[in-house]
């Protein structure tokens, strides 16, 4: 009980001292407060892409094998019928080809992305309608000019109307709106919201091209998957026997596992760096802290020689340092909890400051004021009385 008074005297003590110089204590705190605010901004990004990446990709499933397609040879082409040899009977696929063309209604011209799907596109993506229907087989097989739009799409192409039923044009064509999407948000990887999705015969047609770029295979389950992606691999060496670096077959699964691995060695390398404002910080409390052994050297002899011990006076400058440093990780922390708010308020980037980033930040905060306080107390510990009092 006496060790706990002691220890509450000691804080008493030090935020006395702490406030009678209040602009100096601000300027010292500065360094923690922005290296504190660096640590929770820069770690709450890496979690929160971390977090987007992995929901936007686990939306698909871990059963999805994905192929894509590249060739300079414009005589190496990978079509739709190509991709469709890939499947089994007990799976379904869906190409993905984009290229931006002009769209017009009577209320907007713009250029947006135009994207040629199957009837399976929507199961795999799992994509919700709105309002309308999706392309269907009939659609895909006589190439009719018929498109399913995102909410963004229908909200700047049409304002406030009811987009089904209605035409637009893309690169001339006309088009009817069959569908509209339920909105999602902003993607890293392309919003289905600011897109126009069109049957993929009628895009190889706009687009003057056979060639897919992209596409899915949906198997049953995840335990199949393995066995799809060799099966796969062997077919496309198969059509492209000459070019293997044409395409590559990614396992949806460890698409996934490769953006965990990478986004938490960002969020570790955002977190060092803004560990480093936190060190330039703690050398400033250090910096000062001597300054303020200096300045109170007839104060360190006197309570030396009323009996306080060199412990006693130890203890006290590093309550200081630890107290310093606590004080400007709690205004960092602050700081950093209400720009991350902020963030999320005004952009559909959602961030939330998690407690174990908090605990870190505090963690930190306490170890820089123990480590950067030893030097001063030490020495503040070790003055003699009789020189204490002697000087000015």
């Amino acid at each position: 009980m006496e060790q706990i008074m002691s220890l509450f005297q000691s804080v008493k003590l030090a935020l006395k001292q702490l406030l009678s110089a209040k602009f100096r204590t601000f300027l010292t705190m500065l360094g923690i407060i922005i290296g504190v605010f660096s640590v929770i901004l820069l770690v709450s990004i890496g979690e929160a892409i971390s977090k987007n990446v992995s929901t936007q990709l686990g939306d698909m499933g871990s059963n999805i094998v994905s192929i894509s397609f590249y060739s300079d040879n414009p005589n190496e082409k990978f079509t739709y019928n190509d991709a469709k040899s890939l499947l089994n009977e007990a799976e379904i696929g869906s190409p993905e080809v984009m290229q931006t063309k002009e769209v017009r209604t009577s209320e907007k011209t713009a250029n947006s992305q135009v994207t040629g799907i199957n009837e399976d596109y929507a199961t795999i993506k799992n994509l919700e309608l709105a309002s309308g229907r999706f392309c269907s087989n009939v659609d895909v097989r006589y190439a009719q000019k018929v498109t399913v739009i995102g909410a963004e799409i229908a909200k700047t192409y049409f304002k406030n109307q009811n987009p089904v039923g209605k035409h637009l044009q893309i690169a001339g064509a006309r088009y009817l709106v069959i569908g509209v999407l339920e909105g999602k948000g902003e993607s890293l990887f392309g919003s289905a919201d600011q897109k126009l999705f069109i049957p993929i015969s009628a895009a190889e047609r706009l687009f003057k091209t056979d060639s897919v770029d992209l596409f899915y295979i949906q198997t049953n389950n995840t335990e199949q998957v393995p066995a799809v992606v060799k099966q796969v691999k062997q077919k496309m060496s198969q059509l492209f026997p000459n070019n293997k670096d044409a395409y590559t077959v990614v396992n949806q699964q460890e698409a996934l596992d490769t953006f965990d691995s990478i986004t938490s060695t960002l969020t570790i390398g955002l977190g060092a760096i803004a560990g480093i404002s936190l060190l330039v910080g703690g050398i400033g409390i250090m910096n000062i802290m001597l300054v303020s052994v200096t300045e109170r050297t007839r104060e360190i002899g006197i309570r030396k020689a009323i009996g306080a011990s060199g412990g006693d006076i130890s203890r006290q400058f590093l309550i200081e340092a630890i107290v310093l440093s606590l004080l400007g990780g709690g205004i960092g922390i602050l700081l950093g909890v209400f720009s991350a708010q902020m963030v999320t308020a005004v952009s559909s980037f959602e961030m939330h400051v998690s407690a174990s980033t908090i605990l870190l930040a505090v963690g930190f905060s306490m170890f820089i004021g123990v480590v950067f306080g030893v030097v001063p107390a030490r020495k503040a510990s070790k003055k003699m009385p009789i020189d204490a009092l002697r000087a000015d």
